[in-house]
């Protein structure tokens, strides 16, 4: 069995690679950029920030889309990051000005060396022709600007003010001065130095003497990050704030605006800057040679896709901007809650529905209880859920049941003169109609499977020879028929745990209930393609795990079946 386990467990990875292979092939072939619709998502506003191709071209970096899809011969360390910084920095255009300064600011240190040594090779044979990475050639600001520009950013990146320095020198006396400065002071940024300087910083025993590092830590600058971001899985509070400001004065990104909206919210938070980290680690690292041969396979659309995939950190969503697992943490429980439900009550029905249906065959019962199953499969579950919409929002002695959401207004956990008792009895009244346009279907589904597979046990010889021995008709039925005929059931079952993700699609949107339903019917229809990938990725990973648990239990209830 072990061995079984083991082998399926395999294949299973397998295949769930080869399904994120084929999800990203289909999500590359769908007609419409990607950039363009997470841009369109963001509404008009943003087009009084740069032009639209500017805009798209910087969500195309975003998401990485302007990596190769599979294949990245170019190899790329910090510095080869803020070279391509330092190249937008000096496009011609405010727009992409800013966004260089922004980009180099976040790297800081790091873009010192490099930005000097432009500076030196503008106007010479040697001065680089920038390039994106598909090969697209930039459009680069006069020499002289060039030369401004980098002057004026010498202070930033070097993590000092510019008014304690000399503010009025040419470009070319700053490029001297700072040349300068940065060769008596490469101490600062020395490896050794600068991870023990975080470490102190991690592990300093009180508030004042962290705060006291912090501006060490920032003239440190891009060089620090590296060894701040190994302490992004510390689950200590203390250790969680101080890596937030350390981040946030280094990027500039606030995802809280005071330390107790941190403290509420500090697992989103910190999910946000590992998930960052995962995007960007490459401006802030010099990889060894080993995984710079990896990212030729890594550090590709396909590799981001996966890393992603395997690491559950899809990004944020187009469309609502936060982060897509968050997203689903909140909606999954409802829909398990509901299709768990809807689920669980099929069975118990179903179950000796079939039996007393194959037990009384023929007989005016069995029609009876055939003809109203047939009748409830042929139902649309969107058609009943229609009706009962209509007679339950009717007349004030037809409104039975609430229509709308999982709870009535005002009543949740937690508020003022609400018991946990009323609350769930509210949850439970608010569930009935939806599960119950949930159940019927499968309800007469599986009661007909039930009654088949029944009916073949029933003929077998080993009941014949259970009967002739003079047993009782509920030992047959239950101690011998009841288990092999569960083997259909069984396999039927299989497709149980993808169901609770998105198996109400049509009922949650009817009902106005915010789980997976709804929450993949918005993503479809808004083209929200971070959401769309999470969602296939989670049903294929159950369905694959759906398989192998009704494999693993055929042995349980049947002992014939090994797997040896």
């Amino acid at each position: 069995m072990f061995n079984y386990v083991v082998k399926r467990l395999l294949l299973l990875a397998v295949t769930l690679f080869g399904i994120m292979a084929l999800t990203f092939v289909l999500t590359r072939l769908t007609p419409g950029d990607p950039a363009a619709l997470r841009l369109q998502a963001a509404g008009g506003a943003t087009q009084a920030v740069g032009g639209y191709d500017d805009l798209v071209e910087q969500n195309r970096r975003n998401l990485g889309l302007d990596r190769p899809l599979l294949l990245n011969l170019n190899f790329e360390d910090r510095v080869y990051m803020a070279e391509r910084a330092l190249d937008d920095y000096l496009r011609r255009g405010d727009y992409w000005q800013r966004d260089g300064r922004n980009r180099l600011a976040r790297v800081s240190s790091i873009a010192l060396g490099p930005a000097l040594e432009r500076f030196a090779l503008i106007g010479t044979e040697d001065e680089p022709r920038p390039r994106s990475r598909d090969g697209t050639p930039r459009d680069m600001a006069p020499p002289e600007q060039q030369r401004q520009r980098l002057a004026a950013i010498f202070p930033s990146l070097a993590g000092e003010s510019a008014a304690a320095h000399p503010v009025h020198l040419n470009p070319v006396e700053a490029h001297r001065y700072w040349s300068d400065w940065y060769e008596e002071n490469r101490y600062r940024f020395d490896e050794a130095r600068v991870r023990q300087l975080v470490s102190n910083y991690i592990g300093a025993e009180t508030r004042e003497q962290a705060e006291a590092l912090e501006s060490e830590i920032r003239r440190a600058g891009g060089f620090a990050v590296p060894h701040l971001a190994r302490h992004l899985g510390s689950s200590d509070p203390i250790v969680q704030r101080r890596l937030n400001r350390a981040f946030q004065a280094q990027t500039g990104f606030t995802f809280a605006a005071s330390e107790a909206e941190f403290d509420e919210r500090a697992g989103e938070i910190m999910q946000r800057w590992r998930s960052w980290w995962r995007r960007d680690w490459l401006a802030y690292s010099d990889p060894s040679a080993v995984r710079q041969l990896s990212n030729i396979f890594v550090n590709t659309q396909f590799g981001l896709w996966v890393s992603q995939a395997m690491t559950f950190d899809f990004g944020d969503s187009y469309v609502k901007r936060r982060p897509v697992i968050r997203m689903i943490g909140d909606a999954l429980p409802i829909s398990v809650l509901l299709s768990g439900l809807s689920i669980l009550i099929s069975y118990i029905i179903a179950i000796p529905v079939g039996i007393f249906s194959a037990v009384k065959r023929y007989t005016p019962a069995d029609h009876v209880t055939t003809v109203i199953l047939f009748v409830l499969y042929s139902l649309p579950s969107f058609w009943v859920a229609g009706l009962l919409l209509l007679t339950t929002t009717g007349p004030p002695f037809l409104s039975l049941f609430p229509t709308r959401g999982l709870n009535s207004t005002g009543v949740y956990l937690g508020a003022p003169d609400v018991s946990f008792m009323q609350w769930l009895l509210d949850r439970a009244w608010h569930l009935v109609l939806p599960v119950t346009c949930l159940t019927y279907g499968s309800l007469a589904y599986i009661s007909r499977q039930m009654r088949s597979a029944m009916l073949e046990t029933l003929s077998q010889d080993f009941i014949r020879t259970a009967q002739a021995k003079g047993l009782s008709a509920y030992a047959v039925i239950f101690r011998h028929a009841l288990r092999n005929s569960l083997i259909p059931i069984l396999t039927i079952s299989a497709g149980l745990l993808p169901e609770l993700i998105a198996g109400a699609i049509i009922i949650e949107s009817i009902f106005t209930i915010p789980g997976m339903g709804v929450l993949t019917f918005e993503a479809i229809v808004n083209r929200d393609y971070p959401v769309i990938n999470a969602v296939l990725f989670f049903s294929a990973l159950l369905t694959l795990l759906g398989i192998l648990l009704v494999d693993l239990s055929y042995a349980i209830v049947d002992p014939r079946i090994t797997y040896d």
